[in-house]
């Protein structure tokens, strides 16, 4: 693993090339979306056969609406080391999921008060928070958000590219930050153009 101040999270991995990218690079972690209703959605037995074919990455299995005995049937198949949730279940429903967990949070839903109500309840039952916009109506303030990050493990998943990480990482200091995989051109051929650009600008590239 790499032991950059900033780990990176390459998150909606639905291709080997993407896997074999993090590994080489010394990512820290790969995730793979098991949502049925997301769009990067994979199906379990494929992702299986990605992660038989890499290593030295810690495996995220990223979940969307689904039950706790669902989450618990693919995680142990795929024996995943980290579960994201990106659902309603309450702070106490998650002590029956014996591995870490990172509880995703979608700000441009909450204002101030909400955020941080939401992020004290779950705060003793989960080991990270990734923070996403599914719009731009983003309440928020930059102050609250560099709070955010200052007291807790933060996994940044907003706006993230080759041209704003840098200001990013110098303003809210993140634990994290979580990019996107994307599609093969075709089997085996994967332009990384973009990925790179986000590694040599943080300075922790190994490719």
């Amino acid at each position: 693993m790499n032991n950059q101040t900033v780990k990176i999270k390459l998150g909606n991995i639905t291709n080997l090339s993407d896997a074999r990218f993090a590994a080489a690079a010394g990512i820290e972690y790969m995730g793979f979306c098991f949502d049925t209703n997301n769009v990067n959605y994979i199906p379990p037995v494929k992702a299986k056969q990605i992660i038989d074919w890499t290593s030295g990455c810690f495996v995220v299995a990223e979940f969307g609406n689904q039950s706790i005995n669902e989450i618990m049937a693919i995680t142990e198949m795929l024996n995943i080391d980290i579960i994201e949730i990106n659902n309603n279940l309450l702070p106490n429903d998650l002590v029956e999921i014996d591995k870490p967990i990172i509880k995703k949070i979608d700000i441009s839903l909450l204002n101030k008060e909400s955020l941080t109500a939401q992020i004290t309840s779950y705060s003793t039952k989960v080991d990270a928070f990734h923070l996403f916009a599914s719009n731009d109506n983003i309440s928020i303030s930059n102050e609250q958000l560099k709070e955010i990050c200052a007291s807790n493990k933060i996994i940044w998943g907003l706006n993230t590219s080759s041209k704003t990480i840098k200001s990013i990482t110098e303003t809210y200091h993140p634990y994290a930050l979580n990019i996107t995989g994307g599609d093969e051109e075709k089997t085996g051929v994967k332009d990384f153009d973009e990925l790179n650009d986000i590694l040599d600008v943080l300075g922790i590239f190994e490719g």
